[in-house]
């Protein structure tokens, strides 16, 4: 990739994220209605087909134009999963009964303290480190992404990552914990 090419993308990247991020995550949030916590995504996603257009050296003439009609076909997406979810669901009369599964442990019995320590442990130390500096420290994204020297977008999806590998190693940690690990 043409560094010059890669330098301008950064540049309208980071000029766009600045303009349109908060009004996007806005506009996405009112229209998702009750899907609204899919808004964060869409925004990123946008963004994310946003820069890889630059990056392959498209001109974009219009960003707010191109971002909003993005963003806006994420949303969509988002609101048909979520109907389509919501759609799965019974009235309580017509459901039928349902025994949870026997948990071999009593949910007051775990430290979870301990468990999110042990969890936490298990990340690299750059996932650390981003973990501390997002959820810790509160940093926006937009300061992780200058610190780290990325675009914001990407500040973003490792962002997203990280939640998702956390997710998945959630379910092994307690599952671990339940044994008499840890």
């Amino acid at each position: 990739m043409n560094s010059a090419v890669k330098h301008k993308a950064d540049e309208a990247l980071n000029e766009a994220y600045r303009q349109y991020y908060l009004p996007l995550l806005r506009y996405c949030t009112v229209r998702l209605g009750e899907a609204k916590e899919a808004a964060g995504d869409c925004v990123q996603d946008a963004f994310v087909v946003f820069y890889n257009r630059l990056l392959s050296g498209e001109d974009v003439q219009n960003p707010r134009a191109f971002l909003y009609r993005t963003a806006d076909n994420f949303r969509r997406r988002a609101l048909q999963s979520y109907q389509t979810a919501q759609s799965k669901t019974v009235p309580l009369e017509n459901a039928e009964p349902y025994m949870a599964p026997f948990l071999p442990f009593s949910p007051e019995d775990m430290d979870y303290d301990r468990l999110a320590k042990a969890l936490l442990e298990t990340l690299s130390d750059d996932e650390q480190t981003l973990y501390r500096w997002k959820y810790s420290e509160n940093i926006s994204l937009s300061e992780i992404a200058e610190r780290l020297g990325i675009s914001p977008a990407a500040a973003a999806k490792r962002t997203s990552r990280l939640r998702q590998r956390i997710y998945e190693k959630l379910s092994q940690t307690i599952e671990t914990e339940t044994k008499g690990g840890i």
